[in-house]
């Protein structure tokens, strides 16, 4: 688990004035007249004010992150990068790499690049279904790796549930699942994270999780299989709880639309993946900043 998160209005006809021109028109409408205008006003204004808000609202983010994180998981090389990060969102639909979803608010629950969906949502849960494209790993990631099966790129679908315990507290889990069969296996995420709004442009959350896979996940992507090209000793590892990890993330709003975002994270590996001859450098530990234009939450 990971750390573990546009408006169009219509204007509206007011009857005040219709009801004001009545009134000039017909100089026989008596007080009783105005109170009963005042109320259609209010109840067509209620009305469509209700539809307004229950009308699916378009917002965006577009920016940029400069990362550097482990080459992969275990290993004791750097990876820098300068990527892109946007989100778009729909109603209950969202379309978004992996820290697009940051730039728009949603805290330090499971980010995955992707397509998601918000199945069921209340004032304190939600359950949402996902879409995204695992890229896998190969020998070019990293010099240990030469000799050793490519972990093939796949698709995952992805079920996640958040239940905010206060306002500051929140928990969250999810599992996903590989649905070509590319040996890409389940893979499962829990996390606790607090929200400190330090102002009311800045907030600073605290997150903290555990993820764990089945025998097929780990075996790819901890896994030395017997006979292979590699000089490391065949190793096979069992399911369970392969990772825990801590991070923190600042996110501050220089105005209406643009927004500053820093986050540092340690991962340590557990359990038959800590074992893995694969893994040189068991804790790793990734930082990143970013600047995004968003619209229009």
């Amino acid at each position: 688990m990971r750390f573990i998160t546009g408006r169009v209005s219509f204007p509206l006809i007011s009857l005040r004035a219709l009801a004001l021109a009545g009134l000039s028109v017909s100089p026989w409408v008596g007080a009783q007249g105005l109170p009963e205008a005042a109320s259609t006003e209010t109840t067509v204004s209620d009305k469509a004010e209700s539809q307004q808000a229950a009308a699916p609202k378009f917002n965006y983010a577009i920016g940029a992150i400069v990362g550097s994180s482990p080459d992969y998981a275990g290993g004791d090389g750097r990876k820098n990068s300068l990527r892109p990060a946007w989100a778009i969102e729909y109603g209950r639909f969202r379309l978004s790499t992996s820290r697009g979803s940051a730039f728009m608010g949603h805290g330090l629950g499971p980010r995955e690049s992707g397509a998601s969906a918000t199945l069921a949502q209340s004032d304190r849960f939600s359950l949402s279904a996902a879409l995204r494209i695992d890229k896998g790993r190969d020998g070019s990631d990293a010099p240990i790796l030469v000799g050793l099966p490519s972990v093939r790129s796949t698709l995952r679908a992805r079920i996640s549930a958040g239940y905010a315990i206060t306002d500051r507290w929140a928990v969250g889990a999810g599992v996903s699942q590989d649905i070509l069969g590319r040996d890409g296996g389940a893979q499962g995420s829990t996390s606790i994270g607090y929200t400190w709004p330090v102002t009311e442009q800045t907030k600073v959350s605290f997150g903290a999780g555990a993820s764990f896979g089945d025998r097929t996940y780990l075996r790819g992507h901890f896994g030395v299989p017997a006979g292979s090209n590699s000089p490391l000793p065949a190793f096979e590892p069992r399911g369970g709880l392969y990772s825990v990890d801590a991070g923190v993330e600042v996110m501050t709003a220089l105005n209406r639309h643009w927004v500053v975002l820093g986050a540092a994270r340690v991962s340590q590996l557990q359990g038959d993946a800590r074992r893995s001859p694969l893994t040189v450098q068991p804790v790793g530990y990734s930082v990143s900043v970013g600047l995004a234009y968003r619209c229009c939450r």
